[in-house]
């Protein structure tokens, strides 16, 4: 911020946008009005203040043009006294107000690839005498500052660390405007140069973080191989949404271009008549190698269990059993995990056997064992499974009865290699 005398336009002078906001506007020291907002103009690499817009109590709002500011003080912004009237408007439908375009608004920060909220502007005034938006700044400091606390925002920063808050103009881009916006210019082709340059991980974590028309507009905008591979990244929720308004064109493009395994997965997620009628649109031997993983993920889990586990009673000494691990463990599939049972094999605790190795020699499985499980009954199908492997992340889900009589054991390597590796 400009502080003290005014300045006769320097180059390389700070100023931030909110603080300019409200300042009155004089001409010969005598107030005109206040500064309402500044108009722009999209450059190569920065957008340039072409005009200041000045509201006026009562009176027509003046545009006065950038090389009519004389000079900015603390409190007001000093204009030549040349004849007002030329500058009598009201900004026209074509003109972009600084406010409306980006203040407040969510962006991508390209750096940090996330969505970002602007609360401010750092503008400078380069070596041309142009005013330019240099600067972007998302910072709580920034926040405060805009709604007149900055006296709170230098307090809570005297004597921290300067943090790093100023995103430079062209390490950020914005997002096309929300439903009910007020519209205003947005340029696609950049935002999609910019994002086929991403890797689409994190193009995935962009776009979840988007308003869902945004999300319709951005994607549709990425070409087919980087949709695919994005698609595959977001977040089941978001994926029914994102095809759901595609057209049925891209959608089939995109799905198709995805492995069977892969196009499955989002199938899954999708109401059946709109996976029915892409299924009918894709590639011939494509669909059919699909609809077979999608008839398997209903399957029932019993087709995938093992009874090669490891059972033993609760009061199993923990020394005693770690003696007899290499013979108990022998011919087994599932090794990792303890399954408690009682008498009568009904399921009463888990212990893995990390737990095992770890407790005292004189302990007893009910000890250690985690009695709050998580299992899958003999209902659950092959696409449950998946489910709760993907959501918990275990080694191994035991099945059980109605009864809570252990049945069986399913690995996690037999199920989700069958959902993500699919043979070609």
């Amino acid at each position: 911020m400009i502080e003290g005398e005014p300045f006769a336009r320097p180059i390389n002078v700070s100023i931030y946008y909110t603080e300019l906001l409200a300042k009155k506007v004089t001409v010969n020291g005598k107030k005109i009005g206040r500064l309402r907002d500044l108009l722009i103009i999209e450059t190569l690499r920065c957008p340039e203040v072409t005009h200041f817009v000045v509201q006026r109590s009562g009176k027509t709002t003046l545009i006065i043009p950038w090389e009519r500011v004389l000079s900015i003080h603390n409190t007001t912004i000093e204009i030549s006294p040349e004849s007002l009237n030329t500058c009598e408007r009201e900004p026209g439908d074509e003109e972009i107000l600084l406010q409306q375009f980006i203040l407040n608004k969510k962006v991508i920060d390209l750096e940090d690839h996330e969505i970002r909220l602007v609360y401010d502007l750092h503008l400078i005034i380069n070596m041309f005498d142009k005013l330019l938006v240099f600067e972007v700044d998302f910072s709580k400091m920034a926040y405060l500052r805009r709604y007149r606390f900055r006296w709170l925002a230098e307090f809570i920063q005297s004597g921290r660390d300067e943090e790093r808050t100023l995103v430079p103009w062209t390490d950020i881009q914005l997002l096309p405007p929300a439903t009910g916006e007020e519209k205003r210019r947005f340029n696609i082709k950049t935002l999609k140069d910019k994002l086929s340059r991403m890797h689409p991980v994190d193009i995935a974590e962009i776009i979840e973080d988007m308003d869902s028309d945004q999300r319709a507009v951005v994607f549709s905008e990425l070409d087919t191989s980087t949709a695919s591979d994005t698609l595959e990244e977001i977040d089941p929720t978001i994926q029914r949404e994102i095809v759901s308004v595609l057209t049925r064109e891209k959608a089939v493009a995109v799905i198709d271009e995805m492995t069977p395994g892969q196009a499955a997965d989002v199938l899954e997620e999708i109401p059946f008549e709109e996976a029915r009628d892409i299924l009918e649109t894709m590639t011939p031997d494509k669909a059919k190698k699909v609809r077979s993983i999608l008839e398997k993920s209903e399957e029932n889990i019993l087709d995938y269990t093992t009874t090669r586990f490891i059972m033993l009673p609760p009061d199993a000494e923990v020394g005693t059993v770690r003696d007899e691990y290499a013979r108990l463990a022998r011919d087994k599939d599932v090794i990792m995990y303890l399954y408690i049972v009682d008498d009568s094999d009904i399921l009463r605790g888990i212990v893995d056997i990390k737990e095992l190795l770890q407790a005292d020699d004189d302990a007893t499985l009910i000890d250690i064992m985690v009695y709050e499980m998580i299992t899958l009954t003999t209902e659950s199908t092959l696409k449950d499974a998946a489910e709760e492997f993907t959501r918990y992340d275990f080694r191994a889900l035991p099945v059980v009865d109605p009864d809570g009589k252990i049945i069986g054991v399913v690995p996690y390597r037999d199920i989700m290699k069958l959902r993500h590796h699919p043979q070609e």
